[in-house]
């Protein structure tokens, strides 16, 4: 089920049961990755998303052994990772972590025993038994007040005069700490917790074609909060990097829907400075804000720039796919592809380098382009450092349409090389003329040599070569190549 996000949040208020101080300050850093899954997902130990929190809190202590607790935990916490580091004074002797409260199931198993009033329905009326809870699970089972038993196959509404000892509305914490002296003192907590993700956002505005583009780019970060817990008045730092995590299933948590009060938002007037961080780039917040339970948050991320040197292209690749053959194909037909066409590419392509206006580390999220008013189309971008390389595959193309055909074929065994001849034809339906880069997958073998072409070509890599096709205005233009393949002596060919 997709659960929509709001920027309203359902959570409950951070408390301690032995009166914590308010945190002077909240360290939230949020890792990137799993944005999507995150967005979609209810909160619980082990999923989607990650981030780790420093705070500070503090407890009224008594002199020698001490039990105290925090509540409004995040449901997703990780329970393993709490660390409570106790100030001079003061020793960790144990800790312990309630979940949540599952349900109506494990609120009842847990109060076998106990006192319970039941409401059942009875005809039009209802009728109430108060006694001992003895079994629940088909039904219940009640020891009245009277010694008589009673077994209900379905109730109404039953009701506890409290929670059963050990259960928590929410989860928390549990300590005990020895202190040498009475009083108020400070601890320093920190903990991972999944729920919480951010991806960054990417808007590009291109202007002319080919190696004539010029663009403009900006980027901002989305930050989702799926983790059960407000986090107020927080320091925040996104990092991009998806450090290696062991999956550990948690167990299921009860969704809180307490409601919360306004919070001051996340908010910066300027992109943060990327900082290393460890192997990957950190973005820290110059200001506190809060990030509530259920809310994405639009944060700047990458300054605007202008100007940036880019290259408009359109693309179309032979479908032979990437597949390196153990062996050469001998078979006339492989790759036949007579008479059927392929689709042409629009692509974006520019170099993450000062010279062409950037050279800024680039974080792994989705780009929407546009050309000027007019949408052209999305895609996803990988972590990028500065001088790298992007290309980015905007959609296809109207009015290009590119027809492969194998016009020959021949095979020498005892010459061990085979010969194939490719025509390629480009139509252009534009009113402007444009040139279309034909990418051919040339996969019967390693070891190729090309003999004729009637356009120049690039030797990409061991497989693939790429011809530059002008084609006029509402005209067409045709690419014929023939591409020779040799092989060792040693090289065994199936019959």
């Amino acid at each position: 089920m997709i659960h929509r996000i709001a920027t309203t949040s359902l959570a409950t208020a951070l408390i301690a049961m032995t009166t914590p101080s308010h945190a002077a300050e909240t360290s939230l850093t949020i890792y990137s990755g799993d944005f999507d899954a995150v967005t979609q997902s209810e909160a619980q130990a082990g999923g989607p998303g990650f981030a780790l929190v420093e705070r500070r809190v503090a407890f009224d202590l008594k002199n020698g052994d001490n039990d105290v607790a925090l509540a409004g935990l995040p449901r997703a916490l990780d329970a393993s990772s709490v660390l409570l580091k106790p100030s001079a004074g003061a020793s960790i002797r144990g800790q312990r972590f309630d979940f949540a409260l599952a349900g109506q199931d494990e609120l009842l198993r847990r109060a076998i025993g106990q006192s319970v009033t039941v409401e059942q329905a009875v005809g039009n009326e209802r009728q109430v038994l108060a006694g001992t809870l003895v079994s629940a699970g088909n039904g219940l089972t009640l020891r009245l007040n009277d010694g008589r038993i009673k077994v209900l196959a379905n109730f109404s509404s039953f009701e506890l005069p409290g929670l059963p000892a050990g259960m928590v509305n929410e989860p928390t914490m549990n300590w005990s700490i020895n202190a040498d002296h009475g009083g108020r003192q400070d601890f320093g907590l920190s903990y991972a917790t999944a729920g919480l993700a951010w991806r960054a956002e990417y808007n590009v505005n291109v202007q002319g074609v080919g190696k004539d583009c010029r663009m403009a780019l900006e980027g901002s970060a989305m930050v989702v909060n799926r983790s059960g817990a407000d986090f107020k008045d927080a320091m925040l730092t996104l990092v991009a990097g998806e450090p290696n995590r062991v999956s550990a299933a948690g167990p299921e948590m009860m969704a809180m829907a307490a409601a919360a009060p306004r919070a001051k938002m996340m908010i910066a007037d300027s992109a943060p400075q990327a900082q290393a961080s460890g192997e990957y780039q950190a973005y820290k917040l110059p200001n506190a804000g809060s990030l509530p339970q259920g809310s994405v948050q639009h944060l700047p991320l990458v300054n605007p720039v202008t100007d940036v040197a880019c290259e408009r292209r359109y693309e179309s690749s032979s479908n032979t796919g990437d597949w390196t053959p153990p062996y050469p194909i001998v078979d006339a037909n492989y790759g036949a592809t007579d008479g059927q066409s392929q689709p042409v590419i629009a692509t974006l392509r520019f170099r993450n380098a000062k010279t062409s206006g950037l050279g800024l580390p680039l974080p792994a999220g989705r780009v929407r382009m546009f050309d000027g008013q007019d949408f052209l189309g999305e895609a996803n971008i990988a972590h990028t450092p500065a001088n790298a390389d992007v290309s980015l595959a905007i959609g296809n193309v109207f009015d290009l349409s590119v027809e492969r055909k194998r016009e020959d074929f021949s095979l020498d065994r005892e010459g061990r090389t085979m010969t194939e001849t490719i025509s390629v034809t480009v139509k252009n339906a534009k009113a402007v003329a444009n040139t279309v880069r034909i990418n051919e997958r040339l996969s019967r073998w390693s070891s190729w040599e090309m003999t004729a072409s009637s356009l120049p070509f690039d030797k990409r890599n061991a497989q693939t070569a790429s011809f530059d096709v002008p084609v006029p205005a509402g005209g067409e233009a045709k690419l014929r190549y023939t591409v020779r393949y040799r092989w060792a002596a040693d090289v065994n060919i199936p019959h």
